[in-house]
This record gives structure tokens, sequence and C-alpha cells, in this order.
């Protein structure tokens, strides 16, 4: 219930806030200052992709290091490619081994199932390979967009 003495005893709480006198009782004690309000971005460290002497780079250092980390990410490419193309070609090898082997009495199911099995592998891992998303480069994101502040043009 709002009465007077309410109101009253509300203003005198606040009365060190506001400069306000009250009459009635011993001077309220002071009200705390807020806490700082932190900052919405995060400090420059907690940046993910963010190296020491960032804001420093000029556009030719930013521009040579996305450089660098797309060369990186091409090699890894390249890499996974060529292993997924020997074990390709290991796979093919089996299957014709396994055709060839079918006239043979005893040995035709055994090199059909190896065959398959080994078909069946590669099939399941190059959909699971499909499925994934590779993750964010977070240093290239991080050069991206000093790039893009510094208002960087590539000559």
């Amino acid at each position: 219930m709002v009465t007077t003495s309410n109101i009253a005893r509300i203003l005198c709480g606040v009365g060190a806030v506001f400069s306000i006198a009250c009459a009635a009782g011993p001077a309220p004690a002071p009200v705390p200052a807020p806490a700082a309000v932190p900052a919405l971005a995060p400090p420059p460290a907690a940046v993910p992709g963010t190296q020491p002497g960032d804001e420093a780079l000029t556009c030719e250092q930013i521009y040579a290091q996305g450089a660098a980390e797309s060369e990186r990410e091409q090699q890894e490419r390249a890499r996974r490619n060529d292993a997924r193309r020997q074990e390709t070609h290991a796979t093919v090898g089996l299957i014709a081994g396994a055709m060839l082997m079918s006239g043979v009495p005893g040995a035709g199911p055994a090199a059909a199932m190896a065959a398959n099995t080994s078909a069946e592998n590669l099939a399941a891992k190059t959909v699971a390979e499909g499925a994934n998303v590779p993750p964010v480069n977070a240093r290239k994101e991080r050069l991206r967009e000093l790039w893009t502040r510094k208002q960087c043009v590539k000559k």
C-alpha cells in the first residue's frame, strides 16, 4: 500500500543520491554506484583468430597472411583428396580382382565379399565426409574483418 509515510521513507532512502533532505531520523546509507557495464565487444584477445599485433598490420600484410591461410587450407584439401583417390583405386582393384576370380571355384565368393565390403566402406566414408561442414578458419575470418575495417583494396 502506498502511503505518504512510505513515500517519505523511499525519498529519504534515495536522499543521498538526489540531495533530498530528510527531517525524520538519521541519514540513510549511501546507495552504491552501479557496477561498470561490460563492453559489448569482447576484448581483442578474446576474439577467435586474433594474434598480437593484428591492429598494426598493413593491408599488404593482411593480404599476405590471408593468402597463406588459403594455401594451407588448399594443401589440406589436396592431401584429403589424394588419400580418397588412393582408397578408391584400391577398391576398384578389389572389385576387378573379384570379377576375375568369379570363375575360380572357392575363391570367387570370398573375393566378392571383400570387394563388396571395401566398396560399402568407401561409400559410407564418402557420404560421411560430404555431410561434414569444414570448420570455420577463425584466423582467416579475423583477417577478413581487419581487411574490411581498414578499407583495404586489392591492387
